[in-house]
């Protein structure tokens, strides 16, 4: 799948200065949405994150890998990506998000990432300006364009209003890379066919043969069981579909690895879409450049520091892009958890992506875990279980979580005997004995030694300690 069509949309509300030297205050404030719904225009919160704290101020982890291999350089494509801001556009996707609000939304991180000081991208935009006109297809930013601050202003300007002149467009985003000498990739990102009578089909098939070296990439989005739809947009290129936000930022990815061949740092992070910052290491306190962590940048040959804004922040101190080489910064190090319970009663697990336990310990007691994305089962055999997924531990981060789905009692008796246990309806859940906790979730339970020794409506889950519970003391 592909992902660089959308670029251009979301231009305008992508920070200026991210591709030259320049701190967080000089990169233009983000307006807020001006439709009275918030179903177009993106707002801050859907940014990269702000740089609101002192670079200096940041420890460096000590803990983190620095990794190289060899980068196996490519000519660089000239990429034009045509959009679609027809009025369908303007139609919901989800909640209440337009498809047009999505596509910025996602576009914004991963523009920041794939722009160069080299930039060569283009952004053609149909259906933006004007109502029921196929010559509404214009060149918002022109390829090789470098001019941030021209790319915002345009995108404010977009809505979704207009017709669909696929042919128009992808005709005339060929004559924008023309004079290119290098590979040529025109990216349509659209959510219909075309509605100004013409073939995109043909158009594409006389462009591909009069163009060297071209290929088109064609990204459905919001399309699903649309089949005659799909058909139609399938002759143009290389086809990929997306359907709702999380779809989209996969397909970006995809399609950024074939589009962007010479990125040269990347970063894994236990949170894939944390915001990197990156300083050149002669200015460790002036942004240079930043990028979400699972989409990677490509910057020049030098020394660097960078920090993943997490929480607590993770510093990579200076560190060396070599010529020729890519670098992977990985976040490493331990995280510290305690599950309150009561008296270590409660034993927990921690579980890989394949449910095996890579870690055994029990509540109550403060721990070390690995960073990364776990599952965390809680137990006490034979009543209880709880498995919490995708539990994020980051580094050097505190975790507290309170066990309030269960509750413990004891039954105290001057000798060992079996214990019943029931539920709310009076149903046999299993056997305990007497002068042994037993965990139960949260709920309403009765529990029998005898006929003469049977608790009724004991409450488990609200109970901060054991519960005592004593024969001797059962009315008769």
């Amino acid at each position: 799948m592909k992902s660089w069509f959308i670029i251009p949309l979301l231009l305008s509300f992508i920070p200026v200065a991210f591709a030259q030297e320049g701190s967080d205050a000089n990169i233009p404030a983000v307006d807020e949405p001006v439709d009275p719904q918030g179903i177009i225009q993106l707002k801050s919160s859907d940014l990269l994150d702000k740089m609101d704290f002192k670079p200096i101020d940041v420890p460096a982890n000590l803990t983190g890998e620095v990794a190289a291999e060899e980068l196996k350089e490519q000519v660089p494509p000239l990429v034009e990506y045509v959009i679609d801001s027809s009025g369908s556009m303007g139609q919901i996707l989800t909640g209440k998000k337009t498809k047009i609000y999505v596509l910025k939304k996602i576009l914004n991180k991963y523009l920041m990432a794939q722009w160069t000081e080299k930039a060569a991208s283009g952004l053609r935009v149909f259906g933006g300006r004007r109502k029921k006109d196929c010559k509404d297809n214009f060149l918002a930013i022109p390829p090789k364009s470098g001019n941030l601050g021209a790319i915002e202003g345009v995108v404010k300007g977009f809505e979704p209003v207009g017709m669909t002149p696929l042919a128009f467009a992808l005709r005339d985003a060929t004559k924008d890379l023309k004079d290119y000498n290098g590979p040529k990739r025109i990216v349509l990102f659209t959510d219909g066919e075309e509605t100004c009578g013409q073939d995109p089909c043909k158009t594409v098939e006389q462009l591909k043969a009069s163009t060297v070296d071209i290929k088109f990439f064609v990204v459905a989005f919001g399309l699903r069981d649309q089949l005659d739809t799909l058909k139609k947009l399938a002759c143009i290129g290389d086809m990929n579909q997306a359907d709702n936000e999380e779809q989209l930022d996969e397909l970006f990815q995809d399609l950024d690895k074939k589009l962007n061949p010479n990125k040269n740092l990347f970063v894994e992070s236990p949170e894939p879409k944390a915001t990197v910052f990156l300083f050149k290491a002669s200015s460790p306190d002036i942004i240079y450049r930043k990028f979400p962590a699972n989409l990677g940048i490509e910057v020049p040959p030098g020394d660097y520091v960078a920090i993943v804004n997490l929480k607590p922040k993770y510093k990579f101190q200076k560190f060396t892009i070599p010529a020729k080489k890519k670098i992977t910064l990985r976040v490493k190090g331990d995280g510290y958890f305690q599950a309150n319970f009561m008296q270590k009663l409660m034993k927990i697990e921690l579980l890989d992506k394949n449910k095996k336990a890579v870690r055994k310990f029990t509540s109550d007691v403060r721990v070390a875990l690995p960073q990364g994305r776990w599952s965390l089962r809680f137990y006490r055999e034979p009543f209880f279980e709880k498995v919490i997924d995708n539990y994020l531990i980051i580094p050097n981060a505190e975790y507290v979580y309170n066990i309030e789905e269960a509750g413990a009692a004891i039954v105290d008796d001057p000798k060992v005997r079996g214990v019943y246990v029931y539920d709310g309806k009076v149903a046999l859940l299993g056997n305990h004995l007497t002068n042994f906790p037993v965990v139960l979730g949260k709920g309403v339970y009765e529990i029998r030694v005898d006929k003469s020794c049977v608790f009724k409506d004991v409450i488990m889950g609200s109970n901060k300690d054991l519960v005592r519970l004593s024969c001797d003391k059962v009315k008769k």
